[in-house]
Protein backbone atom coordinates (compact mmCIF):
# COMPACT_ATOMS: atom_id res chain seq x y z
CA UNK A 1 0.00 0.00 0.00
CA UNK A 2 2.84 2.60 0.86
CA UNK A 3 0.78 5.91 0.19
CA UNK A 4 -2.45 7.30 -1.44
CA UNK A 5 -2.09 7.95 -5.14
CA UNK A 6 -5.41 9.80 -5.21
CA UNK A 7 -5.75 13.16 -3.09
CA UNK A 8 -8.97 15.11 -1.80
CA UNK A 9 -8.93 17.53 0.62
CA UNK A 10 -12.04 18.89 1.94
CA UNK A 11 -10.92 22.14 3.75
CA UNK A 12 -14.58 23.09 4.75
CA UNK A 13 -17.79 22.16 4.97
CA UNK A 14 -19.12 25.90 4.90
CA UNK A 15 -21.50 26.68 2.11
CA UNK A 16 -22.98 29.73 1.30
CA UNK A 17 -26.02 27.49 -0.62
CA UNK A 18 -28.48 25.29 0.63
CA UNK A 19 -28.80 22.93 -2.40
CA UNK A 20 -31.89 20.84 -2.18
CA UNK A 21 -30.03 17.48 -3.07
CA UNK A 22 -27.07 18.55 -1.27
CA UNK A 23 -26.10 15.60 1.44
CA UNK A 24 -24.51 18.57 4.19
CA UNK A 25 -26.72 21.29 3.36
CA UNK A 26 -30.03 20.29 2.23
CA UNK A 27 -32.99 20.41 5.00
CA UNK A 28 -31.95 16.91 5.96
CA UNK A 29 -28.08 17.64 5.37
CA UNK A 30 -25.48 15.82 7.98
CA UNK A 31 -24.13 19.58 8.48
CA UNK A 32 -27.20 21.43 8.55
CA UNK A 33 -28.39 19.35 11.51
CA UNK A 34 -25.57 19.28 12.95
CA UNK A 35 -23.44 22.76 12.61
CA UNK A 36 -21.14 21.88 15.67
CA UNK A 37 -18.93 20.36 12.67
CA UNK A 38 -18.13 23.67 11.14
CA UNK A 39 -16.03 24.57 14.55
CA UNK A 40 -13.30 21.99 14.05
CA UNK A 41 -11.59 23.22 10.79
CA UNK A 42 -7.47 22.97 10.49
CA UNK A 43 -5.82 26.05 9.91
CA UNK A 44 -4.13 26.55 6.98
CA UNK A 45 -0.66 25.82 9.03
CA UNK A 46 -2.33 22.54 9.43
CA UNK A 47 -2.73 22.42 5.60
CA UNK A 48 0.43 23.08 4.79
CA UNK A 49 1.67 20.06 6.98
CA UNK A 50 -0.28 18.08 4.68
CA UNK A 51 0.66 19.10 1.67
CA UNK A 52 4.34 19.26 2.97
CA UNK A 53 4.07 15.25 2.86
CA UNK A 54 1.94 14.77 -0.01
CA UNK A 55 5.45 16.66 -2.00
CA UNK A 56 7.53 14.53 -0.07
CA UNK A 57 5.97 11.44 -1.75
CA UNK A 58 5.40 13.21 -5.15
CA UNK A 59 1.75 13.34 -5.36
CA UNK A 60 1.63 15.53 -8.69
CA UNK A 61 -2.09 16.56 -8.11
CA UNK A 62 -4.40 17.31 -5.28
CA UNK A 63 -8.26 17.90 -5.19
CA UNK A 64 -9.53 20.57 -3.08
CA UNK A 65 -13.47 20.62 -2.05
CA UNK A 66 -15.92 21.24 -0.01
CA UNK A 67 -18.41 23.05 1.68
CA UNK A 68 -17.70 25.96 -0.84
CA UNK A 69 -13.45 26.24 -1.03
CA UNK A 70 -13.70 29.40 -1.29
CA UNK A 71 -15.42 30.43 1.43
CA UNK A 72 -12.05 28.80 3.63
CA UNK A 73 -10.31 31.69 5.19
CA UNK A 74 -6.62 32.17 3.44
CA UNK A 75 -8.00 30.11 0.83
CA UNK A 76 -5.31 32.19 -1.92
CA UNK A 77 -2.42 31.55 1.12
CA UNK A 78 -2.97 27.71 0.56
CA UNK A 79 -3.49 27.64 -3.29
CA UNK A 80 -0.16 29.24 -3.70
CA UNK A 81 1.46 27.10 -1.07
CA UNK A 82 0.14 23.94 -2.94
CA UNK A 83 1.17 25.69 -6.14
CA UNK A 84 4.77 26.38 -4.80
CA UNK A 85 5.50 22.48 -4.34
CA UNK A 86 4.82 21.61 -7.89
CA UNK A 87 1.33 20.07 -7.59
CA UNK A 88 -1.91 20.57 -10.29
CA UNK A 89 -4.76 21.83 -8.21
CA UNK A 90 -8.03 20.80 -9.39
CA UNK A 91 -11.33 22.36 -7.25
CA UNK A 92 -14.83 21.97 -6.83
CA UNK A 93 -16.72 25.12 -6.41
CA UNK A 94 -20.30 25.97 -7.01
CA UNK A 95 -18.90 29.16 -8.44
CA UNK A 96 -21.11 31.96 -6.86
CA UNK A 97 -17.77 33.43 -5.44
CA UNK A 98 -15.71 32.59 -8.79
CA UNK A 99 -15.66 37.09 -9.45
CA UNK A 100 -13.65 37.72 -6.24
CA UNK A 101 -11.13 35.58 -6.69
CA UNK A 102 -10.37 35.29 -10.72
CA UNK A 103 -7.49 37.33 -10.42
CA UNK A 104 -5.88 34.78 -7.78
CA UNK A 105 -6.72 32.05 -9.54
CA UNK A 106 -5.54 33.14 -12.84
CA UNK A 107 -2.23 34.60 -11.33
CA UNK A 108 -1.51 31.21 -9.51
CA UNK A 109 -2.00 29.15 -12.34
CA UNK A 110 -2.19 24.76 -12.75
CA UNK A 111 -5.67 24.73 -11.82
CA UNK A 112 -8.79 23.26 -13.12
CA UNK A 113 -12.22 24.25 -11.88
CA UNK A 114 -15.58 22.33 -11.28
CA UNK A 115 -18.25 24.50 -11.12
CA UNK A 116 -21.73 23.37 -10.42
CA UNK A 117 -24.58 24.37 -12.87
CA UNK A 118 -27.75 22.40 -12.64
CA UNK A 119 -29.87 24.26 -15.24
CA UNK A 120 -31.06 27.40 -16.88
CA UNK A 121 -31.03 30.32 -14.48
CA UNK A 122 -34.26 29.78 -13.08
CA UNK A 123 -33.71 25.83 -12.58
CA UNK A 124 -30.31 26.29 -11.50
CA UNK A 125 -31.80 29.18 -8.54
CA UNK A 126 -34.59 26.65 -7.53
CA UNK A 127 -31.95 24.02 -6.89
CA UNK A 128 -29.56 26.02 -5.37
CA UNK A 129 -31.84 27.65 -2.61
CA UNK A 130 -30.73 31.07 -3.39
CA UNK A 131 -31.57 33.81 -5.49
CA UNK A 132 -29.31 35.13 -8.20
CA UNK A 133 -26.80 32.37 -7.58
CA UNK A 134 -26.44 31.85 -11.43
CA UNK A 135 -25.70 35.37 -12.54
CA UNK A 136 -23.28 34.87 -9.75
CA UNK A 137 -21.48 32.12 -11.37
CA UNK A 138 -22.17 33.96 -15.07
CA UNK A 139 -20.40 37.45 -13.70
CA UNK A 140 -17.31 35.13 -12.50
CA UNK A 141 -16.61 33.24 -15.46
CA UNK A 142 -17.27 36.32 -17.35
CA UNK A 143 -14.39 37.90 -15.30
CA UNK A 144 -12.00 34.70 -15.63
CA UNK A 145 -12.92 34.49 -19.39
CA UNK A 146 -11.53 38.54 -19.44
CA UNK A 147 -8.40 37.16 -17.42
CA UNK A 148 -8.14 33.98 -19.24
CA UNK A 149 -9.78 33.60 -22.37
CA UNK A 150 -11.45 29.73 -22.88
CA UNK A 151 -8.75 29.15 -25.64
CA UNK A 152 -6.17 30.00 -23.54
CA UNK A 153 -3.98 27.14 -21.89
CA UNK A 154 -4.62 28.38 -18.92
CA UNK A 155 -7.14 28.03 -16.37
CA UNK A 156 -9.52 24.69 -16.99
CA UNK A 157 -12.73 24.68 -16.61
CA UNK A 158 -15.95 22.26 -16.57
CA UNK A 159 -19.60 22.09 -15.55
CA UNK A 160 -20.97 19.70 -13.49
CA UNK A 161 -24.94 18.79 -13.66
CA UNK A 162 -26.30 16.83 -10.49
CA UNK A 163 -29.26 14.49 -12.48
CA UNK A 164 -31.99 14.46 -9.32
CA UNK A 165 -35.98 15.27 -9.34
CA UNK A 166 -34.87 19.02 -8.95
CA UNK A 167 -33.05 19.35 -11.96
CA UNK A 168 -33.75 17.04 -14.52
CA UNK A 169 -36.32 19.03 -16.58
CA UNK A 170 -32.70 21.33 -17.29
CA UNK A 171 -30.67 18.56 -18.88
CA UNK A 172 -31.69 18.23 -21.86
CA UNK A 173 -30.78 22.40 -22.61
CA UNK A 174 -27.24 21.83 -20.73
CA UNK A 175 -25.01 21.81 -24.01
CA UNK A 176 -26.66 25.50 -24.79
CA UNK A 177 -25.83 26.70 -21.01
CA UNK A 178 -22.34 25.61 -21.11
CA UNK A 179 -22.25 27.69 -24.23
CA UNK A 180 -23.40 30.64 -23.10
CA UNK A 181 -20.82 30.63 -20.38
CA UNK A 182 -18.18 29.59 -22.78
CA UNK A 183 -17.38 26.53 -20.75
CA UNK A 184 -16.46 23.62 -23.49
CA UNK A 185 -16.95 21.03 -21.34
CA UNK A 186 -20.18 18.84 -19.20
CA UNK A 187 -20.06 15.75 -16.47
CA UNK A 188 -23.33 14.87 -15.53
CA UNK A 189 -23.56 12.74 -12.30
CA UNK A 190 -27.59 11.18 -10.53
CA UNK A 191 -27.60 12.10 -7.22
CA UNK A 192 -27.54 9.93 -4.41
CA UNK A 193 -31.13 8.65 -2.18
CA UNK A 194 -30.77 6.79 0.62
CA UNK A 195 -34.38 5.04 1.48
CA UNK A 196 -34.58 4.21 5.73
CA UNK A 197 -34.39 0.58 5.01
CA UNK A 198 -31.32 0.92 3.25
CA UNK A 199 -29.67 4.19 5.54
CA UNK A 200 -30.35 1.46 9.08
CA UNK A 201 -28.62 -1.74 7.22
CA UNK A 202 -25.70 0.76 6.79
CA UNK A 203 -25.91 1.72 10.54
CA UNK A 204 -26.11 -1.77 11.55
CA UNK A 205 -22.68 -2.86 9.27
CA UNK A 206 -20.93 0.24 10.45
CA UNK A 207 -21.39 -0.42 14.30
CA UNK A 208 -20.93 -4.21 14.18
CA UNK A 209 -18.31 -4.72 11.67
CA UNK A 210 -16.48 -1.06 12.00
CA UNK A 211 -17.17 0.06 15.37
CA UNK A 212 -18.14 3.29 14.64
CA UNK A 213 -21.88 5.04 14.04
CA UNK A 214 -23.25 6.16 11.09
CA UNK A 215 -24.28 9.57 10.15
CA UNK A 216 -23.63 10.96 6.73
CA UNK A 217 -26.57 8.49 5.53
CA UNK A 218 -29.03 10.54 6.96
CA UNK A 219 -27.87 13.83 4.77
CA UNK A 220 -29.35 12.06 1.53
CA UNK A 221 -32.57 10.47 2.83
CA UNK A 222 -35.53 9.95 0.63
CA UNK A 223 -37.87 6.58 0.19
CA UNK A 224 -37.27 7.01 -3.94
CA UNK A 225 -35.34 9.02 -6.51
CA UNK A 226 -38.53 11.12 -7.60
CA UNK A 227 -37.25 11.05 -10.90
CA UNK A 228 -39.74 10.07 -13.74
CA UNK A 229 -37.39 8.13 -15.69
CA UNK A 230 -39.70 8.86 -19.11
CA UNK A 231 -38.69 12.24 -18.48
CA UNK A 232 -34.90 11.58 -17.89
CA UNK A 233 -34.79 9.45 -21.30
CA UNK A 234 -36.36 12.62 -23.37
CA UNK A 235 -33.71 15.48 -21.40
CA UNK A 236 -31.03 12.94 -21.70
CA UNK A 237 -31.42 12.34 -25.51
CA UNK A 238 -32.25 15.46 -26.09
CA UNK A 239 -28.80 16.57 -24.18
CA UNK A 240 -26.67 14.00 -26.10
CA UNK A 241 -28.12 15.03 -29.40
CA UNK A 242 -27.72 18.78 -28.32
CA UNK A 243 -23.79 18.45 -27.31
CA UNK A 244 -21.99 19.04 -30.75
CA UNK A 245 -18.74 20.87 -29.67
CA UNK A 246 -19.71 20.36 -26.10
CA UNK A 247 -17.50 17.51 -24.77
CA UNK A 248 -19.82 15.15 -22.31
CA UNK A 249 -16.89 13.91 -19.98
CA UNK A 250 -17.54 10.02 -19.33
CA UNK A 251 -17.14 10.25 -15.20
CA UNK A 252 -19.92 7.89 -14.70
CA UNK A 253 -20.07 6.73 -17.84
CA UNK A 254 -23.44 4.99 -17.42
CA UNK A 255 -25.84 3.23 -20.11
CA UNK A 256 -29.84 4.26 -20.22
CA UNK A 257 -30.64 0.88 -18.67
CA UNK A 258 -28.12 1.70 -15.46
CA UNK A 259 -29.61 5.00 -15.50
CA UNK A 260 -33.03 3.59 -15.00
CA UNK A 261 -32.02 0.82 -12.08
CA UNK A 262 -30.36 3.72 -10.77
CA UNK A 263 -33.60 6.11 -10.42
CA UNK A 264 -35.89 3.22 -9.74
CA UNK A 265 -34.38 1.33 -6.65
CA UNK A 266 -31.88 1.98 -4.43
CA UNK A 267 -31.43 -2.01 -3.34
CA UNK A 268 -29.82 -3.05 -6.91
CA UNK A 269 -26.65 -2.13 -7.83
CA UNK A 270 -25.29 -0.23 -10.55
CA UNK A 271 -22.28 -1.28 -12.40
CA UNK A 272 -19.10 -3.06 -10.54
CA UNK A 273 -19.20 -3.08 -6.80
CA UNK A 274 -15.72 -3.18 -6.85
CA UNK A 275 -14.55 0.37 -4.92
CA UNK A 276 -10.94 1.13 -5.77
CA UNK A 277 -10.69 4.23 -3.21
CA UNK A 278 -9.64 2.03 -0.67
CA UNK A 279 -6.77 1.06 -2.74
CA UNK A 280 -6.10 4.28 -4.20
CA UNK A 281 -8.11 7.25 -2.41
CA UNK A 282 -7.55 9.28 0.87
CA UNK A 283 -10.05 11.96 1.70
CA UNK A 284 -9.12 14.65 4.82
CA UNK A 285 -11.88 15.99 6.12
CA UNK A 286 -11.69 19.70 7.66
CA UNK A 287 -10.89 18.57 11.14
CA UNK A 288 -8.33 16.17 9.81
CA UNK A 289 -10.06 13.08 10.09
CA UNK A 290 -9.05 11.05 7.50
CA UNK A 291 -11.66 8.53 5.65
CA UNK A 292 -12.06 6.38 1.69
CA UNK A 293 -15.09 7.99 0.65
CA UNK A 294 -15.62 12.24 0.46
CA UNK A 295 -19.51 11.69 0.39
CA UNK A 296 -20.16 9.19 2.85
CA UNK A 297 -16.99 9.67 6.01
CA UNK A 298 -18.35 8.08 8.75
CA UNK A 299 -15.68 5.71 9.14
CA UNK A 300 -12.20 7.89 10.09
CA UNK A 301 -8.96 5.84 10.37
CA UNK A 302 -7.17 8.60 11.97
CA UNK A 303 -6.75 12.16 12.10
CA UNK A 304 -3.80 13.81 10.73
CA UNK A 305 -2.96 16.31 13.28
CA UNK A 306 -2.27 13.23 15.92
CA UNK A 307 -0.13 10.85 12.57
CA UNK A 308 1.27 11.00 9.03
CA UNK A 309 -0.71 10.25 6.47
CA UNK A 310 1.27 7.14 5.31
CA UNK A 311 1.04 5.70 8.85
CA UNK A 312 -2.46 6.42 8.90
CA UNK A 313 -2.84 4.55 5.28
CA UNK A 314 -1.01 1.60 6.05
CA UNK A 315 -2.47 1.38 10.00
CA UNK A 316 -4.60 -0.90 11.30
CA UNK A 317 -7.87 0.98 10.88
CA UNK A 318 -7.67 1.66 7.72
CA UNK A 319 -6.57 -1.92 6.69
CA UNK A 320 -9.53 -2.69 8.76
CA UNK A 321 -12.09 -1.18 6.64
CA UNK A 322 -10.29 -2.13 3.33
CA UNK A 323 -10.51 -5.58 4.25
CA UNK A 324 -14.09 -5.46 4.82
CA UNK A 325 -14.88 -3.23 1.85
CA UNK A 326 -12.87 -5.89 -0.61
CA UNK A 327 -15.10 -8.71 0.31
CA UNK A 328 -18.64 -6.62 -0.15
CA UNK A 329 -19.75 -3.72 -0.53
CA UNK A 330 -21.63 -1.16 2.22
CA UNK A 331 -25.54 -0.51 1.63
CA UNK A 332 -24.63 2.82 0.68
CA UNK A 333 -22.26 1.87 -1.96
CA UNK A 334 -25.12 0.49 -4.37
CA UNK A 335 -25.97 5.18 -5.02
CA UNK A 336 -22.28 6.82 -4.27
CA UNK A 337 -20.40 7.61 -7.15
CA UNK A 338 -17.30 8.83 -5.04
CA UNK A 339 -15.62 5.81 -6.22
CA UNK A 340 -14.95 7.19 -9.50
CA UNK A 341 -13.00 9.62 -8.01
CA UNK A 342 -9.76 8.00 -7.71
CA UNK A 343 -9.97 6.02 -11.29
CA UNK A 344 -9.95 9.38 -12.74
CA UNK A 345 -7.79 11.03 -10.58
CA UNK A 346 -3.89 11.51 -11.73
Amino acid sequence: MDFPKSISLTITNHCNLRCRMCGQWSEEGYINLNRERLKKEMSPADWKQVIDELAEHHIGSVLLRGGEVFLYPGIIELLEYIHGKGMFISIDTNGTMLKDYAADIVRIGNIHLTISVDGPEAIHDSVRGVPGCFQRIKAGIDALNRLDPPDSAGISRCICFTISCYSVSGLGVMPDVARSLSIRSIVIVPYYYIPQEVGEAYQQELREHLGCAAFSWSGFRHEDSGVDFDEFRKQYRAYRNSLGDIYSYPYMPLSEDQYKAWFSDALTPVEDTTCNNVERLIDIQPNGDANFCVDFPDYSFGNVKEATIKELWNGEKATRFRDYRRKRPLSVCHRCGAKHMSDHAG
